[in-house]
């Protein structure tokens, strides 16, 4: 078991979102950090994601998107998206290899789900 100093250490600049019990198997949740919309997903083998809740292409949601593995299929424009990384995958109204999805760091410590956002300057 960790001791607290441990936790503190390993989530410096994580953010507390939600239990992971709050977030079922292949499901997913919205929340709000720091004013961005955060989109966590559960796919294959209970992976757990955080994405922007955010289309590179159009800039809309994309909390109702299709995932398929950990693939993410925007609802609007049909663009694919690797969870994992963020990287476009084709698809959408635009081949630019620039369209990547952002991606946050994730950690779940006894059963509570952290979401790291970058630092701004």
């Amino acid at each position: 078991m960790m001791t607290g100093s441990i936790h503190t250490a390993a989530l410096e600049g994580y953010v507390y979102v939600c239990e992971r019990s709050d977030i079922p198997e292949r499901g997913r949740k919205t929340v709000f950090v720091g004013g961005i919309p955060v989109l966590l997903i559960a796919c294959e083998a209970a992976d757990l994601h955080a994405v922007e809740d955010r289309c590179p292409q159009t800039g809309g949601s994309i909390a109702h998107g299709e995932v398929l593995g950990c693939v993410l299929t925007t609802p609007t424009v049909g663009a694919r998206y690797d969870l994992r990384t963020g990287r476009y995958l084709g698809g959408g109204l635009s081949p630019l290899q620039s369209h990547w999805l952002t991606v946050f760091p994730l950690r779940i410590v006894e059963g509570k789900v952290y979401v790291r956002l970058p630092q701004r300057p």
